[in-house]
C-alpha cells in the first residue's frame, strides 16, 4: 500500500496497493498478446488511433492539468502546457510517413536495406516532474513503430497516469497497449527478466538509472536512460541584449520550479558583466511569488516531495558553507522555496558533483574564453548548454567542445519533438523525441536480395 500526497498542504491525496505477482504476470500477458495483433496494424490505422488519442486529451485538458498541480505541486498554466505540448507531440507523429521504418543502401544488389520493426513491450519508468508528458514522449513514437508499453508511475503522480491509460483505452487502442503498472521498486526486476519485456526506458536520477542499467544489462534486454542535467548557461560579453538573457536565464532555472533536467542550472557569466548580470536575474527572480496555484497569474510551484524539499535545502546549505556567496537568499516554508542566487567559484564540488533540482540559480565567472569549455564540462553530467552571444561563428566552434548531448545557442536548451533529445556521461544514453527516437527500440532487420 502506499499514499499520494499533496505536496502544498500535505493532506492524503488517495491511497493505492501495489500488483501483486500474479497481477503482473497478467498484465504482462495482456500485453503480449496486444502487441501480437497491434504489430500487425497498418501505419493508418495506428495513426487512426493516435488522431482519436489527442482528441481526446483535448477534451480532457483540464482533468489532466488539475491532476498534476494536484499531485505535483505545479502551477496550473504549466500543467496545461504540458498538457498542450504533449497533444502537439501526437499530432508531429500522426504526420509521419512509411518512409520513417526504412534505411536505403547503395551496393552491387538488387536490394540491400535495413528495415525498423517493433521488438515487443516496453517498460517505461516515468518520473513525477513531467507526468503526463513524459509518458506521452516514450509511448508514442513506440506504438507508431508497433511496440507495446507498460508504464510504471512516479508513486506520487499516480492518477495522473490511471487518468491518460483510461484516455488511451477511450480512444480506440486495443486492450494491452497502454498498461500503467503499480509496481514497488522491489519488483521491477521481475518484469525486466520476463520475456515479454524487450525494452526499458527510464527518466530518472543517475542513481537510478545505473540501477535499470544494470539490471537491463543482465538481462540483455535494449535500455534508454535520460537521467539528469547540470546544464551550463553561457554568456558572454558581446551579448546582444542583457537584460533579456536574464530574464531567460531566470525562466529556464525556474521553470517548474526548478525540477527540469534542462533548466539553466550554471549561469557562467564573463567577468566584466557578471556583476549586472546577477542584479538583472535577482530583479527577475523576485517576481515570482508564492500563491494560489490555480490562479493563472501564480508562476512559482512547490517541490513535489517533503524529502526532496529537505534534500534541496541541504544543498543550499552545503554549497554556502563551501564559499558560495548568496546574492538573493530563498525562505523555505515547507515545501515552498522561494528563488534564490548563489555566487560560486568555479570548482565548488557540490555544484560539480550534483544536481540543484529547484529554484536556486547558480553563478561563476570566466575571465577567458578559452576556459570557458573546461568550466562548463567540469561536471558529471552532459544533458545540454547553451551559449549567448553576437558571435554566431564562433559559438558554434565552442560548441564543437562541449561534451553535452544539445547545445542552443542564443536560446535555452528546450525539449522539441523535431529535434532529438538526450544526453552523455551521467546524463545517460540514448535518445528521445523526433524520428530518432522510433529506432532505439526496434529491430533493424537488413535486407538483402540478389538475382538468382
Amino acid at each position: 500500500m502506499f499514499q499520494t500526497i499533496n505536496p502544498v498542504d500535505h493532506n492524503i491525496l488517495k491511497t493505492y496497493y501495489f500488483l501483486s505477482e500474479k497481477d503482473i504476470r497478467t498484465k504482462l500477458s495482456i500485453a503480449h498478446q496486444a502487441y501480437k495483433k497491434w504489430k500487425n496494424f497498418s501505419l493508418d490505422s495506428k495513426v487512426q488511433c493516435l488522431t482519436k488519442l489527442y482528441f481526446c486529451m483535448q477534451k480532457t485538458i483540464d482533468v489532466l492539468s488539475y491532476s498534476i498541480t494536484q499531485e505535483m505541486g505545479k502551477p496550473i498554466t504549466q500543467s496545461r502546457l504540458e498538457v498542450k505540448k504533449s497533444i502537439n507531440l501526437c499530432k508531429y507523429y500522426c504526420q509521419q510517413k512509411e518512409s520513417i521504418f526504412f534505411q536505403k543502401i547503395s551496393t552491387e544488389y538488387e536490394k540491400s536495406y535495413v528495415r525498423f520493426e517493433s521488438i515487443g513491450a516496453i517498460l517505461g519508468i516515468m518520473p513525477w516532474n513531467y507526468p503526463i508528458w513524459q509518458a506521452i514522449r516514450s509511448t508514442i513514437p513506440n506504438l507508431l513503430l508497433g511496440n507495446v508499453l507498460l508504464i510504471k508511475p512516479a508513486l506520487n503522480t499516480v492518477e495522473c497516469s490511471i487518468i491518460l491509460e483510461k484516455i488511451f483505452l477511450e480512444s480506440g487502442f486495443p486492450e494491452g497497449v497502454f498498461q500503467i503498472l503499480l509496481i514497488d521498486i522491489s519488483q521491477i526486476e521481475s518484469v525486466i527478466k520476463n520475456t515479454v519485456v524487450q525494452g526499458v526506458t527510464l527518466t530518472g536520477s543517475s542513481f537510478s538509472g545505473s540501477i535499470i542499467g544494470s539490471l537491463s544489462g543482465k538481462y540483455i534486454k535494449k535500455s534508454v536512460l535520460e537521467l539528469g542535467g547540470n546544464d551550463a548557461f553561457v554568456v558572454m560579453k558581446d551579448v546582444e541584449d542583457l537584460k533579456k538573457t536574464a530574464k531567460l536565464a531566470t525562466e529556464s532555472r525556474l521553470n517548474n520550479t526548478g525540477q527540469t533536467c534542462i533548466s539553466a542550472k550554471r549561469f557562467i557569466v564573463d567577468k566584466s558583466i557578471v556583476d549586472d548580470f546577477i542584479d538583472l536575474v535577482i530583479q527577475e527572480m523576485k517576481k515570482y511569488h508564492r500563491g494560489d496555484l490555480y490562479n493563472e497569474s501564480t508562476k512559482i510551484g512547490y517541490i513535489s516531495r517533503s524529502d526532496l524539499s529537505e534534500k534541496l535545502y541541504q544543498q543550499y546549505k552545503d554549497i554556502i558553507f563551501s564559499g558560495g556567496r548568496i546574492c538573493l537568499k530563498t525562505n523555505k516554508d515547507g515545501n515552498f522555496f522561494s528563488p534564490s542566487l548563489l555566487k560560486v567559484e568555479k570548482d565548488n564540488s557540490i555544484v560539480k558533483r550534483e544536481e540543484i533540482f529547484g529554484p536556486i540559480g547558480i553563478v561563476s565567472v570566466f575571465s577567458k574564453e578559452v576556459d570557458i569549455p573546461d568550466i562548463v564540462n567540469n561536471t558529471n553530467y552532459g544533458l545540454g548548454a547553451s551559449i549567448w552571444t553576437k558571435d554566431l561563428e564562433k559559438a558554434e566552434k565552442l560548441s564543437n567542445k562541449i561534451d553535452t548531448g544539445m547545445v542552443f545557442i542564443n536560446d535555452v536548451v528546450k525539449s522539441d519533438v523535431r529535434i532529438p533529445f538526450g544526453g552523455v556521461k551521467k546524463s545517460g544514453y540514448g535518445r528521445e523525441l523526433s524520428t530518432l527516437s522510433i529506432k532505439e527500440f526496434s529491430n533493424w532487420k537488413t535486407v538483402i536480395i540478389k538475382k538468382s
